[in-house]
């Protein structure tokens, strides 16, 4: 598992250098930018909170492939969360999704316009700062597709 995520960052680092070689620096800045711009548009600044159990974080509108989702995965400081451990409450909807419950049968959609609340409960919960990264794999576009954010969680209820 780690040789294929190396190969996968390998892969990352070689494709910012060919955007260097080929476009110059101004460009590879260009897309760290966007890069920066996507994250601030789509996690709620200071949403991710500890819970009784775990913690809660809010995407806002993600500029994702939006629509219905076969799976979903979360991966909490490097490690996956078991998928009966993580839930989403998608839009306005009044009940949990347990990522368990996901599947091309049963897609999660997650609505344009509204805030999407993730809850999970990773084993052992950990303190201070927090990289969360979550992925989704569509029902009709193959490719994953993922978001991550790093925040230290607030307190229960709270915003500090």
């Amino acid at each position: 598992m780690r040789n294929a995520r190396f190969r996968g960052d390998l892969s990352l680092a070689h494709e910012g250098l060919q955007v260097v070689l080929g476009f110059g620096v101004g460009s590879l800045h260009g897309l760290l930018g966007v890069a920066e711009l996507l994250e601030r548009s789509v996690y709620e600044p200071a949403s991710l909170r500890r819970t009784p159990d775990g913690f809660e974080f809010t995407l806002l509108n993600p500029p994702l492939r939006m629509g219905a989702f076969r799976s979903a995965r979360l991966l909490w400081n490097g490690v996956a969360v078991a998928p009966d451990r993580v839930a989403v409450r998608p839009g306005l909807a009044a009940t949990w999704i347990p990522f368990s419950a996901i599947d091309a049968a049963h897609p999660v959609d997650l609505p344009v316009g509204e805030r999407n609340v993730f809850r999970a409960h990773p084993e052992p919960a950990p303190a201070g700062r927090q990289r969360v990264r979550l992925e989704l794999h569509s029902v009709a576009i193959p490719p994953m597709v993922w978001f991550e954010f790093a925040d230290e969680a607030r307190p229960v209820g709270g915003r500090t």
